[in-house]
């Protein structure tokens, strides 16, 4: 199954788009699903779910988060009274990655890390170290945006591997219904609700792919052997030699090889140049989408 796991609605400052549009430019796009993960807001969640039903189509909702350390993601195992009266408020206005762990993994929910590594706002190496009041970390890793440099998302892929985490994308639509399509969540387990969306999500068997020509993103994502391909380029010495493997880094019984010939092609035109600043374009060095702030 295909989830683009992270759009925004109108309820979302830049965001335009209501539900009903939203589920039809995923359905245009071919996706089996789509999650709105609104800023600061879940007061209209169980409105989003029951559009959903009623048009026969799969939504899970979401909640962003601004933490001390940088931007999360965090989605309930259920959309409850407590979930839409938007008890998490109690947090605080900034909370820490810590507080909204705990809070969601006590609830039977989970929190993805987004934009680990953005060179101006993620939270980086800190990614590693938050952990809930039993020791839990993050549940999973936004590895593959197209408004993010290249290096950025194979860092988050990094990161992902060493934490033996799953991967996951999502458009991060705001107001162009065309960017639902580029990028994606790829689910290799049957997601039908969002209780069975949060299990899913626990577990390593997803990952983010690219679904359309992603420019100076990264490299044209085959599901599900994205995530691998740009491991196998990154892992690559100088020389052409192998550098050992980190620990946790599953490459999950040898699935996801090939595609050696288009890396080096890549690599000897000069298109993997990771000089270029954030949020460069999808087809060129200029003129890239930035993701609105706020």
């Amino acid at each position: 199954m295909l989830i683009d796991i992270f759009a925004y609605s109108a309820s979302t400052a830049h965001g335009v788009f209501g539900v009903e549009e939203l589920i039809e430019a995923a359905r245009r796009a071919h996706l089996d699903g789509i999650g709105i993960t609104d800023r600061a807001t879940s007061s209209r969640s169980r409105e989003y779910v029951e559009t959903a039903r009623r048009l026969g189509y799969l939504v899970i909702v979401g909640l962003e988060l601004e933490t001390d350390i940088g931007r999360v993601t965090a989605y309930p195992a259920q959309v409850d009274d407590e979930y839409v009266s938007e008890s998490w408020r109690s947090l605080g206005e900034c909370p820490t990655a810590e507080s909204v762990l705990d809070y969601f993994h006590q609830r039977g929910g989970i929190v993805v890390a987004r934009d680990v590594y953005n060179r101006d706002e993620g939270m980086k190496d800190r990614v590693y170290s938050a952990k809930d009041s039993r020791g839990r970390g993050f549940d999973c890793v936004d590895t593959l945006a197209v408004y993010r440099r290249r290096i950025d998302n194979e860092l988050s892929i990094e990161a992902q591997k060493v934490m033996g985490v799953g991967g996951c994308a999502g458009s991060g639509v705001f107001d162009d219904l065309s960017d639902i399509g580029y990028c994606a969540t790829l689910f290799a387990d049957q997601v039908t609700d969002q209780a069975s969306f949060v299990a899913a999500m626990r577990g390593v068997l997803h990952w983010a792919v690219g679904l359309r020509d992603l420019g100076q993103a990264c490299p044209m994502g085959v599901p599900p052997r994205y995530d691998e391909a740009v491991e196998d380029r990154s892992l690559r010495s100088d020389e052409g030699s192998r550098r050992p493997r980190r620990g946790g880094d599953d490459r999950r019984d040898g699935r996801n090889r090939g595609r050696d010939d288009r890396r080096r092609d890549r690599r000897d035109d000069g298109s993997d140049d990771r000089r270029g600043g954030r949020g460069q374009g999808r087809r060129s060095g200029n003129g890239g989408r930035r993701r609105p702030q706020g």
